[in-house]
């Protein structure tokens, strides 16, 4: 069997690009999506690519989808890119939002990568060997006005990093997370209304703050993944590699 790349969220922006890049290298692919896939619809007959309907909120979906991708494929995980996450869809401060969907979106965002970890995690451990990034976001750094829940399960997921780093380093197991600042996509393929608006608002103060005053590309993005996946890599684990154009660096203007 040869090692099986899963990622999480493959029906998204960045999930799709990755997939889409590595269809045909050699490279067994699991793709799990929620409900949509039509991003990736275009892979579904291609060889080596299993793409899976699968709620990350289920560790026995989850489980199941996994593995019924691995016999599929005839492959066991050795990489793991969770990219799934949703929003703080009311864009409302602490003080005026529902508190049921802060519930909502901090409990789903962190049962979501702590299920596609434990899922995955312990036959790593066992054939010692795996590699895993998880996404967060540079609002673990900064906060995030109007989006508390978001923020707070981003943190969340950086230190359960953390700590599944101290666990599973001795078995050759590395698990690093990513935390992009805002990330160049089609908004508008994915959002409406005053929430789309929100985060249009929120792109454009992020690139005149910035001392690039560019967006985190997807492609970028990809690069920093496949260094993370690297089988040479030994001692890389438990970081959190914050991208972001220098806007978190103490720098020191002219």
């Amino acid at each position: 069997m040869s090692g099986l790349v899963i990622i999480t969220g493959a029906n998204g922006q960045l999930g799709s690009h990755l997939a889409k890049h590595w269809a045909g290298q050699n490279r067994p692919l699991l793709l799990l999506y929620h409900r949509n896939s039509d991003r990736i619809d275009e892979l579904r007959k291609r060889p080596g690519i299993c793409l899976k309907s699968c709620d990350l909120r289920d560790l026995d979906a989850l489980k199941t989808a996994l593995e019924e991708g691995c016999r599929q494929l005839d492959a066991l995980p050795s990489g793991l890119i969770h990219t799934a996450a949703i929003r703080s869809y009311d864009s409302k401060i602490l003080a005026e939002g529902d508190p049921a969907i802060f519930n909502d979106v901090f409990s789903t965002n962190v049962t979501m990568a702590y299920n596609a970890v434990r899922a995955c995690l312990p036959g790593m451990m066992e054939r010692q060997f795996g590699r895993m990034v998880l996404m967060g976001s540079n609002v673990v750094e900064i906060g995030l006005h109007s989006g508390s829940a978001y923020a707070a399960a981003k943190a969340a997921i950086v230190n359960l990093v953390r700590s599944v780093a101290l666990e599973a380093a001795g078995s050759n197991v590395l698990i690093n997370a990513i935390s992009p600042a805002p990330v160049e996509t089609d908004l508008a393929s994915d959002y409406e209304g005053e929430y789309l608006a929100f985060r249009q608002r929120y792109f454009e103060r992020y690139k005149k703050m910035s001392p690039t005053g560019k967006l985190i590309s997807l492609e970028e993005l990809r690069l920093t993944i496949e260094f993370l996946l690297d089988a040479r890599l030994q001692n890389l684990t438990g970081q959190n590699l914050i991208l972001d154009g220098g806007l978190s660096a103490p720098l020191l203007g002219p």
